[in-house]
């Protein structure tokens, strides 16, 4: 797979983390925001991480830069499969060919997952920048400097941001978690329904 070409840390640092210099900032979507995100789910046919995940590339494009962020999505015990996630503004993608290619992307990941089965060392992959966790509300710790772990809590999707302490400036954590929400509202109410067919006709022309 091609390399990311987009550093998400501020500093760099030598060696695999060991999780003992993690630090957690937690935020939450707000009960409406959470329920956009459910409804978009299902007016435009993709998964509640889908979006989210596209969102978190629009947010990281605000906060950090534009370009290509390497991230790991979970698979069974400590597997780990990483994708390229595109952080651009609307001006280079639109909302509707955003949310298409993070759910192609994620397909594609769960096909490889069937056909190839769970890696025959996890621990030996080398690790992307960033963790994405669906449905998960205790960090991996496998020692990515940053792990996005989202999850239900009540009526509210609760998104605690594990970093690594010296990778990161607290503030770049803290804008991230602020432009996320806002990434979330412009490519839920930007994106055509149903999302997979706007997309292909998008394409045609």
């Amino acid at each position: 797979m091609k390399s990311a070409n987009l550093q998400i840390t501020d500093y760099d640092v030598d060696g695999r983390r060991d999780g003992s210099d993690a630090v957690v900032f937690s935020s939450e979507l707000s009960e409406v925001l959470t329920q956009e995100l459910d409804g978009a789910s299902a007016a435009l046919g993709v998964r509640a991480d889908d979006i989210l995940l596209a969102a978190l590339g629009r947010a990281i494009q605000r906060t950090i830069g534009e370009g290509e962020a390497a991230v790991d999505l979970p698979g069974h015990g400590h597997a780990m499969y990483p994708v390229r996630l595109a952080c651009v503004g609307p001006q280079r993608t639109d909302a509707t060919e955003m949310l298409a290619g993070v759910h192609r992307m994620v397909a594609a990941v769960s096909l490889r997952r069937t056909v190839h089965g769970v890696p025959a060392d996890p621990h030996a992959q080398p690790l992307s920048d960033i963790l994405f966790a669906y449905d998960s509300s205790e960090p991996a710790r496998l020692g990515h400097p940053l792990e996005l772990c989202a999850y239900r809590r009540g009526d509210v999707l609760a998104l605690d941001w594990w970093y690594d302490g010296p990778s990161f400036e607290g503030y770049t954590i803290e804008e991230l978690s602020e432009q996320l929400p806002y990434a979330l509202i412009e490519l839920t109410s930007e994106a055509a329904a149903p999302l997979l067919a706007a997309a292909e006709l998008a394409m045609a022309h």
